[in-house]
This record gives structure tokens, sequence and C-alpha cells, in this order.
């Protein structure tokens, strides 16, 4: 069965489509659901059959759901998803026409844009994207979505708002270009306890209105000091579609480790991954992801024996073969206390959203010892594709979680510790979580492979 979407409207909600393929009073649930918690707002029972076309609406506006809501199609045989829709509650922003200005490279900034405007689109907004933070390493569509976006960057659009996604010291100089009477939102996020002083004053002395991607934010910029209306946009994924990425090819980017030797087999790499819990982690090698203790607590807890493997997927800065020795030297500083280590793979490699996307599927358990996150997308795509996670209790992550997964307790402390990669993280009261290994040693234990349906591999 596929659905084909006719029709969408927010005020009031509804939905109209069309059923293809071969269905005859299939008995089947329309629900309404919070998107964010799950909460049932509305079920009807239906029989579908094909060629024909359906509707389902709820007397509400968008906007009464804050965190937006999806409309799904389950099957009463087996109670599976056939189908579902998010609308996003997104009225916070002025006009329909936007100019959307941010980087386009591999980082988390630049995915999470890339997915703003795709949202913008299904949501019924023209946009005209300026990537001119992008200075170097500009990342490719890979699919017919991200091609969506790419579009926007040849677009003119008569602009009603502008929203700026980057870092607030890049704020104020577009603002002051910007003519008045044009809505100018700064996008952005944060991961300590509390805004950096000079970081506030950038924003309260530039933007309209100011978005972040979860609770955890609103709180934290409030408690900061900044004056300015504060709007809650949760990140998104792109969906997970069928790819042609050949599996060999793919692995054949991964290495093996065994405490002294970095080795490409992706055989062996193949095998392990299919015959183990595969627990595994997408972070830059900096202090506040925290890769190290992840490497540490997990080769503390397992030993080669154990029907487990570690995956990694890392980098520095730059994907440069100096950085790659200098990620192993640091590894194998990591490992030598342990006599017996665990079945553990490296990536070192730059992959697209597609090989990323491949990455989830094929692992079982997310597994983060990070210091704090403003929403955490790896985490999120993780949770979205069903995998468990295993993370901290401090940060955004747990806005999307439950009780499937594993939440440590942790300890705040100064977040000058992460003064590697950010000036902003160094003093003013800030802190971070900090993680006793014994206690995350203690809470780790064997999780079964996660059920799936086919890889998003050949």
């Amino acid at each position: 069965m596929t659905v084909t979407l006719i029709d969408k409207k927010i005020n009031p909600l509804l939905i109209r489509f069309k059923i293809n393929g071969s269905l005859d009073n299939e008995p089947v649930l329309f629900i309404w659901e919070d998107s964010l918690s799950k909460n049932i707002k509305h079920v009807d029972e239906i029989l579908l059959s094909s060629n024909l076309e359906y509707y389902s609406g709820i007397n509400k506006y968008l906007s009464f759901f804050e965190n937006g809501i999806t409309f799904k199609i389950i099957s009463l045989k087996d109670y599976k998803c056939l189908y579902s829709y998010d609308f996003k509650n997104l009225s916070f922003i002025a006009g329909k026409n936007i100019l959307y200005i941010s980087q386009n490279s591999y980082t988390g900034y630049s995915y999470a844009a890339r997915n703003y405007i795709y949202q913008l689109l299904q949501s019924g907004y023209n946009v005209q994207w300026s990537d001119k933070f992008t200075i170097s390493n500009a990342y490719k569509p890979v699919n017919s979505e991200e091609q969506l976006v790419f579009n926007c960057l040849n677009n003119k659009v008569d602009y009603d708002s502008v929203i700026i996604h980057h870092t607030p010291e890049s704020w104020k100089p577009i603002f002051d270009q910007i003519s008045r009477g044009k809505k100018v939102y700064g996008l952005t996020t944060w991961e300590t306890t509390r805004l950096h002083p000079v970081w506030v004053d950038f924003i309260n002395n530039s933007v309209d209105e100011v978005i972040v991607p979860s609770k955890f934010n609103i709180d934290t910029f409030k408690q900061s000091g900044v004056n300015k209306p504060l709007n809650l946009w949760y990140h998104d994924i792109f969906s997970f579609q069928k790819s042609q990425i050949n599996v060999i090819d793919l692995f054949n980017k991964f290495v093996l480790f065994n405490g002294k030797e970095f080795s490409k087999n992706p055989i062996i790499v193949k095998n392990i991954t299919e015959q183990n819990t595969v627990y595994y982690n997408i972070s830059q090698f900096v202090n506040r992801k925290n890769i190290q203790q992840v490497v540490s607590s997990f080769c503390k807890k397992f030993t080669y024996d154990d029907d487990v493997c570690l995956f990694v997927k890392t980098y520095i800065e730059t994907f440069s073969q100096k950085e790659i020795n200098a990620l192993k030297y640091k590894i194998v500083e990591i490992t030598k206390q342990f006599k017996n280590l665990p079945k553990i793979i490296f990536c070192f490699e730059n992959l697209n959203n597609e090989e990323i996307n491949t990455i989830h599927e094929i692992g079982d358990v997310y597994f983060t010892l990070n210091r704090g996150e403003g929403f955490g997308l790896c985490t999120y795509t993780a949770k979205k594709i069903g995998n468990r996670i295993i993370c901290g209790k401090f940060g955004a992550e747990k806005e999307f979680l439950d009780d499937n997964d594993l939440l440590l307790n942790y300890e705040l402390g100064s977040s000058d510790y992460l003064d590697d990669h950010n000036k902003f993280y160094i003093g003013h009261g800030q802190q971070c979580a900090f993680y006793e290994t014994d206690y995350v040693v203690s809470k780790l234990k064997y999780f079964p492979k996660t059920i799936k349906t086919t890889y998003n591999i050949v």
C-alpha cells in the first residue's frame, strides 16, 4: 500500500489522501497524536480500499498543539504504521515568505538548517536560502528531499521574515543589513547551564526574536538574561529512504582496532555487526562529546568474548591523514590499560547523510556520554529509527526519550573543561555534565539486537 497526499490544511487540521495498491476493506486506525509526547488526541476506525480518497481532521487549529501533531494510519492486522504525516507548529513565524541564512557543510548546524528548510517547504512556506556562512566543504544533496532544499538556493523571494541560523556573534552584522519592517529571527542552540554574557549581549542587541530547538534551551536562555521572545522549534531528520549504498564499499571505510593496529577488512566488519549488538556513537572528538569515556567505559565493561561491539564515527576538525593519525594515538592511549578488548570498529572518513543513516540502521544502541546537548541530532535520529539510547539526564535529549532508554545520573562541573572547542564555554558560572566511570559501567549491560526491517543498503 502507498499513500498519495492530496491536500492538507492547518486551520482547522485536515488531511486528504488517496490509497494506492490492492486493498479491499482493510481495517485501520486513523490516529492523531502529539508529535513529541505521542499522546493520542483523536482516533477513528476505518475500512480502507484502493483507488479511493479519504480524509481525516480535528476541529482545532495547528497552533493549539505546541509540539505539532502527527497523523498516522495504523493497520489493525499487525498494528504497524502504514503512513504518517507531521504537522509542524510554526505559527510564530511572520508571513509565508522566508529568507533563510545558514551554512551548508557536514556540520550539525548545517544538517539542522537543511532540515529546517525542508520543514518550511512541507508546511507551505516559500524559501530563499543563502548559504553565506559556507567557506568550503559544501555539502551536496543525496536524495530528492534534500534536492528540494537545494532548489531554494536559486530562489528569489520577496521575503516577509529572515531566519539567521548561526551562532549569535554573526547575527548583528546581518540584522543591520535587513530593511526595517522585516521580522528577523536568530536560530541557535547552547549546551551548558547558562549562556556566556557575550552571547546574551549579541542576542539582546540584534534580532527581533530567537528560535531554539529544545525546552532545555528555552529555560537556559531565559535564566541567562535573554530579553527577546523565545520560540521553540524542534529539529527533525529527513526520512530514511532506500538507497543504493553497497555494504562492502561502506564497510571499507571502517577500520578494526585490536589494541595496537587499525586494519581494514569489510567482510569481517560486516560479520561482526551482523552477529553482535552494535553500540555506537557518531561525534566529533572534542571534550563536550566525551568519546574518551564512551570507549573506556565500554572496554571496562565488556571483553572480546561478549556478543557486543562498539562502533565510533569521529573526527577532530578535518579528515586529514595527520588528524586521523592523532586520533589513532589518542585511542591507543585510552585503551592500553585493558588486556582483553571488546570488538571495536572506527570510522575516520567523511560520510554523507545517506551513509550516516546507514550507520544508524546497522547500529542497535546509541551510547553517548556527552556533557551537554541543546538538542542531540544523532541521539534523535537513533531514537527515530527505533534504537535504544544510553545517555545522560542533563540537557535536551531526555525530552524525546522514554522508558526503553537508559538515562544516566551526572554531576555538574565547570564547563571550562570544554574550552578546546568554544571560548564561550569558559567562566561565568557555566556548568556541564560529568559522569563517574564506575557508575556508568555498573549501568551498562548487554541488550539484544534491535529488530528492524531490511537495512538501507544493498
